[in-house]
């Protein structure tokens, strides 16, 4: 059966409301229309849940009494709710984060750093909704982590033309980055609005936003040379560096 891209002007697969090209497209996510217009989604398999399967096939050469062959069913028992918690089981004995199972019980994701650009922003608000749900049941502390941050730019320290929006998952995470250009963009209110909701997406719980421009809105090694300074900011030169 042949497969169609979806179209930049049609409704995104997602289910946020906006057409793909405002949403989904730009996206790790490879989304297709079969013949019959039915949507598939193909998702990379996690590390975290390429480990829990891991360990769940090791349990089924117990079930099979010998080693898997490639026409072995993963799952015997093909009923959803079967398969679902076989997987939660095999996520306990692997350690994963109860918290983690239960947004995995919860919206059949499971998040990591490797995996996110794979995954639509309403689902990522549902998993780390999720998260959070489970914690506030347990009682446990507020997390700072998806923790967001804004920094501005400028040519100059009272002229601000570029802002980043940058989330942490973790403390060893590489931040998950939107770009914003524009004359005096800190004080545009589309992109503080595009700001908040990025940040609500991703499930932020505390943000951080420094006080004025931080330096040259140019970036070195892209717009000028490793190891130059910019030569459209000469005001940025005897500045100490952030």
């Amino acid at each position: 059966m042949s497969h169609n891209p979806i179209g930049r002007n049609d409704p995104c697969p997602c289910g946020s409301g906006r057409k793909y090209k405002q949403c989904c497209k730009d996206k790790d996510i490879a989304w297709e229309a079969d013949e019959s217009g039915n949507v598939i989604r193909r998702v990379p398999m996690s590390e975290e849940l390429a480990e829990a399967m891991t360990a769940h096939m090791e349990q089924l050469k117990g079930h099979y009494g010998r080693e898997l062959e490639d026409d072995d069913l993963l799952f015997p028992d093909m009923q959803l709710e079967h398969i679902e918690h076989q997987m939660s089981q095999a996520m306990q004995q692997v350690g994963i984060d109860p918290a983690l199972i239960y947004a995995f019980e919860q919206t059949g994701l499971v998040v990591s750093e490797q995996n996110q650009d794979s995954i639509s922003d309403v689902d990522l608000a549902a998993w780390y909704a999720a998260i959070e749900e489970y914690r506030n049941r347990a009682g446990l502390p507020m997390q700072d982590y998806p923790l967001g941050t804004v920094a501005l730019y400028g040519p100059d320290e009272t002229t601000t033309t570029k802002l980043v929006a940058s989330i942490l998952i973790d403390a060893q995470s590489e931040p998950i980055q939107k770009k914003f250009f524009g004359d005096h963009v800190d004080d545009d209110p589309q992109v503080a609005r595009q700001v908040v909701e990025f940040f609500r997406e991703h499930g932020v719980k505390k943000s951080v936003a420094m006080d004025g421009n931080i330096g040259c809105p140019h970036e070195e090694g892209i717009d000028y040379p490793l190891g130059d300074v910019c030569p459209q900011c000469p005001y940025w030169h005897d500045q100490p560096e952030f």
